[in-house]
């Protein structure tokens, strides 16, 4: 039997959703950060490790500069998430927990598998707007485990 505190009806389109916008954000940080601030609300938050942004500028120009290093390293990552649920809050209001496992490499793809460099557990606080579209409030990343890859930021 599933513990209540761990299950919770949830409107399917809604969690559909949340998911696609889960989805979008991981798209952005892998291949292309054009938009990713949109993702958020205005004054959106996002934190993993000593990274703490705030406001849709912030995190659209880490974004950007993270791309930047990236390809002129030649540094590919991919973020793997899973494990979501989501729960339905009051007032359009939702919280999603998930796991992360990023993959991360340099040089020509494909590039050699290898341990993740890293697995995380993440917190959102998404909040719906008028036109019923999800945005992040927050999102807060706890690293569980790091590999020699992770950026320091992470660790």
């Amino acid at each position: 039997m599933v513990p209540t505190h761990c299950l919770q009806e949830v409107d399917p389109a809604a969690a559909l959703a949340l998911q696609q916008l889960c989805a979008a954000y991981w798209r952005c940080a892998d291949e292309a950060p054009d938009g990713i601030g949109d993702l958020f609300t205005a004054d959106g938050v996002l934190t993993l490790g000593s990274l703490a942004l705030k406001g849709r500028a912030a995190i659209e120009r880490f974004f950007h500069e993270r791309e930047a290093s990236m390809r002129a390293d030649g540094r590919a990552t991919r973020h793997a998430a899973c494990n979501f649920l989501v729960k339905a809050l009051d007032g359009g209001v939702a919280t999603i927990q998930s796991t992360v496992l990023v993959y991360s490499g340099t040089g020509a793809l494909p590039l050699p598998a290898t341990l993740p460099a890293g697995i995380a557990d993440f917190s959102d606080v998404c909040v719906r707007g008028a036109a019923g579209r999800w945005r992040f409030a927050s999102r807060h990343g706890r690293t569980v485990f790091t590999g020699p890859d992770a950026p320091s930021f992470a660790r």
